[in-house]
């Protein structure tokens, strides 16, 4: 018997996985390959130069600073709390259902500036969509905030982790083996 719960103990820590979050600091990444700045204010100026970076991703999930409820097709999926004077902080947490997949980027704007935004390419950094996102030290030298974050990519339903069902199955033929042996 203790032989069976030991495999429970071990099953279930496997299965469930570990708190994960990927820190953003403003100079996380290689400028020019993983990290892009600006100067424009105005969302259109800054689309205009994003759009051959972060293309064929389109806008999936945003959070203005001050409204209750974030917009885009993902507002559901994600939930951005806001921390710091300013705020200079933001953790972006997947809540479930569908993920900002393919090529996703992360905008940080302020509009003060400089510079007024950062672009942060999730993929260069093994973003895998439900990774909470930390987000620090934004403006801190400036009288600077963080004003929104915006989520780009392609949106992606989100299926059940293969290895954990492949597990599971395993621990119960396993299971039946250990009991099959006790009764013989």
């Amino acid at each position: 018997m203790n032989t069976l719960k030991s495999i429970l103990a071990v099953a279930v820590f496997a299965v469930v996985p570990a708190a994960q979050a990927l820190v953003i600091l403003p100079d996380s990444g290689v400028f020019g390959v993983s990290r892009w700045t600006g100067t424009q204010t105005s969302q259109s100026e800054i689309n205009t130069v994003i759009a051959p970076i972060i293309s064929p991703s389109v806008e999936l999930y945003k959070h203005d600073y001050g409204n209750a409820l974030p917009s885009g097709v993902l507002d559901d999926s994600y939930e951005t709390v806001f921390s710091g004077s300013g705020p200079n902080h933001a953790t972006l947490t997947y809540q479930g259902g569908d993920i900002v997949g393919g090529n996703p980027f992360l905008l940080v704007k302020d509009g003060k500036g400089p510079p007024a935004w950062y672009l942060f390419d999730l993929g260069a950094f093994g973003w895998n969509g439900t990774e909470t996102l930390e987000l620090k030290n934004f403006w801190l030298d400036i009288s600077g905030a963080i004003s929104h974050v915006t989520l780009y990519g392609t949106r992606t339903t989100q299926v059940p982790e293969s290895a954990a069902t492949i597990l599971l199955m395993g621990l119960g033929i396993l299971i039946v083996g250990v009991m099959a042996r006790r009764k013989n």
